[in-house]
């Protein structure tokens, strides 16, 4: 399946990237570049992922995680995963990241 992804913005200035379909290999430059151009902008203060609509994430696809978590702890930025699927959210607790990345609410 292919990745799609949908950039919107919410109240506290941060990109909100809505994620739809397959996290994996074939689709990581998608997301990866879509992030990386969410938190350089100056008028961003963080990036969310929302990934009620991802139907498989991979290894690789938590690589991509990383990387942008990465990205924005380098640039003073926030860094969160708002609405994981069931299917996300398992594999984001098998490999110990479900609390790191979790959306916080004021």
């Amino acid at each position: 399946m292919d990745l799609d992804v949908i950039e919107d913005a919410d109240e506290d200035e941060r990109s909100v990237l809505l994620v739809t379909g397959s996290v994996d290999f074939g689709s990581r430059g998608t997301l990866l570049d879509a992030g990386r151009q969410a938190l350089g902008r100056d008028d961003v203060e963080g990036l969310i992922l929302d990934l009620g609509q991802v139907s498989f994430l991979d290894s690789t696809g938590i690589g991509v995680f990383v990387q942008l978590a990465q990205v924005a702890e380098d640039g003073e930025k926030s860094f969160a995963l708002r609405n994981p699927s069931n299917r996300v959210r398992r594999v984001l607790e098998v490999a110990g990241l479900a609390e790191q990345w979790a959306e916080r609410r004021a």
